[in-house]
């Protein structure tokens, strides 16, 4: 009994209690023996237990029934079914082989028509082909199912996590479908639960491009389960999107899910602008001033860009108490229509040429405005909440003849104001929010927040003015837009100018509204808005471009300029001083 350790004790103490049926009896004497007596036992043991192993290898077909590793031609291997689809990283594989050799021989079944089909070892086979081989080490079972086949496959498979989650998901598909396994069989393999099982099941519900964002790891199996929700592919793909741009967690990807699911897709109720039924649909021809077309709060957002008292066509014989006067009483309107929580985008710059109120100051001087319309729209419950500085690039201007450096005498240089404040206002309040399929499709993309959320955009102006001379940039507008409504919105541009505005939203899925009171600049509006073959009167805008000091040749050199660097503006020079213009 000294040689005995105490673990061997218990262990045959423990045999005694299992196998004897006086277990006090049995214990007492396993307790008893001598070593030599304990080995004889041990031996004698060994030996029935590798009796009963044999018996049940080969009874069943999944332990038993196999031959020792034989070379077999690798045209006589078939492939019936393999639960693994993606042969992975195979150049890696083929590098170990070349250097290790094939350390674990391929795993095959003899199926009834004769033909060797292959259990495991289905990227060896394929590195092996790649070779050149003829034949490989393979281990042959000899009775053998189709479906043990099948389950063994995915054991030896998972057993070194080959497995994306789609293919543990099609491979649950082909057991039941295919193999006539149930659930309660998959169960009891080792599958996991029914409800486990059934979750899986769910991501061959997901559109095809989301199924690669599973399986290239983007988007995790509990990510898919929460998506697979979604009704339709395009809601599917946008939600796949959103996930990985926000890098949401699963559990945020399920709440927001469920909190659009819950919604359903409501019709979208919010109140909606009759677009008048004129010429130019969606375009009142008057002074904004009166707005009674418009019901109020019917408006989400106003993009906009006011005149700036700079003495251009449509400000003629306007004093500067008379402009001030004006764009209160349009920013009155505006107050009115917009709905609690809406969005104001105004640009508008100061007046760089300011000769006071009555215009006859012989000082040239600047005069801000951004404060004035600050202190305007407070009045109206709407205030001041961003600035966005729109940078012009200024390749034209250093062609300009009357601002050469050599012209400027020392410590008179005057700036080139090459760039104007959008100011971003909120009314007080808090909006409707739409249903959240619209929140999906507004929200800006990743890329669109990384680029646009930086307060300076550097965006080229338009450079041929066709029929009006300030026309807006159509990438200015499409910003503000994306950034401050949803679609379905109504956008209201109560200085409409060109119509640039009006364009944008609609192509953004918005119904745009829009107010301008110079009737020369109709045509300009129809054409951009596509609703008359017209034609603007372009000769009238060439004479206000030469009033405003460009002649033809330097109308060209702003072309070519802008072809060079693909960086334009354009600017009044009035009685020696450089004047940003508006656009419209």
């Amino acid at each position: 009994m000294d040689l005995w350790s105490a673990k061997t004790q218990r262990r045959y103490q423990t045999m005694a209690t299992e196998n004897s049926t006086n277990k006090e009896v049995r214990t007492e004497i396993l307790t008893n023996m001598d070593e030599q007596e304990l080995q004889t036992i041990l031996k004698e043991e060994a030996t029935m237990k590798d009796s009963e192993s044999t018996e049940k290898r080969n009874q069943d077909p999944l332990v038993g029934g196999y031959e020792t590793a034989v070379s077999v031609s690798i045209d006589s291997l078939v492939i019936d079914y393999h639960p693994r689809k993606n042969l992975g990283d195979l150049k890696s594989l083929m590098g170990s082989i070349k250097r290790d050799g094939l350390l674990e021989p391929l795993l095959a079944y003899e199926m009834e028509d004769g033909k060797v089909a292959l259990i495991d070892g289905y990227r060896r086979l394929a590195a092996a082909k790649e070779f050149g081989w003829k034949e490989v080490p393979c281990v042959i079972w000899k009775k053998m199912s189709k479906r043990d086949a099948a389950h063994l496959s995915y054991v030896k498979n998972a057993e070194r996590n080959a497995f994306d989650p789609i293919e543990i998901a099609m491979h649950l598909k082909a057991m039941m479908e295919r193999f006539g396994y149930s659930m309660r069989d998959l169960e009891i393999k080792g599958y996991g639960s029914a409800a486990s099982i059934s979750n899986k099941l769910k991501l061959l519900e997901v559109a095809a491009p989301v199924q690669e964002k599973i399986r290239s790891g983007e988007l995790s199996m509990a990510h898919g389960i929460q998506i697979a929700k979604l009704p339709t592919q395009k809601e599917q793909e946008r939600m796949a999107k959103r996930v990985i741009d926000e890098d949401m967690t699963a559990k945020r990807t399920e709440r927001q899910i469920d909190r659009y699911l819950s919604k359903g897709k409501q019709k979208d109720d919010r109140p909606r602008i009759q677009v008048p039924d004129s010429d130019i649909p969606g375009v009142y021809m008057k002074d904004s001033r009166d707005m009674s077309e418009m019901p109020d709060k019917a408006v989400h957002l106003i993009v906009t860009s006011p005149p700036y008292s700079v003495g251009m066509e449509y400000e003629k014989g306007v004093t500067f108490e008379e402009h001030i006067e004006m764009v209160q009483g349009v920013l009155k309107e505006c107050g009115r229509v917009l709905v609690s929580g809406g969005v104001m985008a105004i640009n508008v710059g100061d007046i760089y040429n300011f000769k006071g109120r009555e215009g006859k100051s012989k000082v040239s001087q600047v005069e801000l405005m951004g404060h004035k319309y600050q202190s305007w729209l407070r009045s109206h419950g709407i205030f001041l909440t961003d600035t966005i500085l729109w940078l012009k690039p200024m390749a034209a201007w250093r062609k300009r003849p009357d601002i050469q450096y050599t012209d400027v005498p020392h410590t008179t240089y005057t700036m080139l104001p090459n760039f104007e404040p959008v100011y971003i206002f909120r009314k007080k309040g808090e909006r409707e929010t739409p249903s959240e399929e619209i929140v999906l499709q507004s929200k800006l993309t990743k890329e669109q927040w990384t680029a646009w959320t930086p307060a300076v955009w550097k965006i080229t102006p338009v450079l041929k003015a066709e029929g009006h001379p300030c026309p807006y940039p159509e990438e200015l507008c499409m910003r503000l837009i994306k950034m401050f409504s949803y679609e379905g919105d109504t956008v209201l541009d109560p200085w409409l100018g060109s119509g640039t505005t009006v364009k944008v939203a609609r192509e953004l899925n918005r119904v745009g509204i829009g107010y301008e009171k110079e009737p020369q600049y109709k045509e300009v509006i129809m054409k951009k808005l596509g609703t008359g073959n017209v034609r603007a009167d372009f000769e009238g805008v060439r004479k206000l471009m030469k009033e405003m000091g460009l002649s033809p040749g330097e109308e060209q050199e702003v072309k070519e300029s802008h072809e060079e660097e693909k960086e334009e503006t354009v600017v009044e020079h009035a009685e020696g001083q450089l004047v940003m213009v508006a656009a419209a």
